[in-house]
């Protein structure tokens, strides 16, 4: 079942969204923005957030605890994305903070002061998670925003999730149900499924240009149809041209 209206977003998102309006931290025209772009889909699974009280970097892994993952990525604290220069290994803090998701009262604070008007183009200098980038992307436009990155592996990881056809955000489970969302990084595209404990259907609500659910169904059955392979299958052709990816043999191929 599809529908065509909003249902709740992560509380603690929506709370987040709701002070930095209050404490005018981000203007009523970034709003929108901040609903579609959802700083969670650019922080990578390992995260290390800034403990306001404490004063120091922790670790949060979300593979372990997504409940407090989630949490951090909804409050208004710095993020470490990366220590050392990417020389850092383990999951305890590194030495040196050389890459991080800002503040969202940061972040959206620089936005309203950009005071961006219809048409103009955009220089982001210091990609970083790529938050921003994605931001300035959903209030521009196509093709009016430019980013760099000085970090190869940075720049790598802010790439991918910047072109994703979209990306995922699962929220925590309440009472039974957990709702995970689908939005789009190249338009306003957006769509959330909801699963409850104990039941074989789930409500869908999606909307904009593109049908997200209706993407990762056909998806879905594209990956049953031919025998829900692992992904030891697939293989990818790298020429000048391009990229493509294929299953079983390069016969069956697609560009990305």
């Amino acid at each position: 079942m599809t529908r065509d209206h909003s249902p709740a977003p992560r509380l603690g998102r929506e709370g987040l969204g709701r002070a930095l309006v209050e404490t005018c931290a981000m203007s009523l025209d970034w709003a929108p923005t901040f609903a579609a772009v959802d700083r969670a889909a650019f922080l990578p699974g390992l995260v290390w957030p800034f403990d306001m009280e404490r004063g120091t970097s922790v670790t949060v892994d979300r593979a372990a605890d997504p409940g407090a993952w989630y949490a951090a990525a909804d409050s208004n604290i710095p993020i470490v994305t990366q220590w050392d220069d990417g020389k850092h290994t383990g999951t305890e803090p590194g030495r040196v903070s050389t890459s991080s998701s800002s503040m969202p009262s940061v972040v959206y604070a620089m936005l309203r002061t950009l005071a961006l008007d219809d048409g103009m183009r955009v220089l982001d200098v210091g990609t970083g998670t790529g938050e921003t980038a994605g931001a300035l992307f959903h209030r521009c436009g196509p093709g009016r925003v430019t980013t760099i990155e000085v970090d190869r592996s940075v720049s790598e990881q802010a790439h991918e999730r910047l072109t994703t056809d979209c990306v995922q955000a699962v929220a925590d489970k309440r009472e039974g149900a957990r709702p995970v969302w689908f939005y789009g990084l190249s338009d306003r595209s957006w769509a959330c499924v909801m699963f409850r404990d104990g039941e074989s259907e789930a409500a869908v609500w999606q909307s904009g240009p593109r049908r997200l659910w209706d993407e990762v169904e056909d998806a879905y059955r594209w990956w049953v149809d031919r025998g829900e392979p692992e992904h030891t299958r697939f293989g990818l052709t790298v020429t000048p041209d391009g990229q493509r990816a294929w299953i079983d043999s390069p016969a069956e191929s697609w560009a990305i």
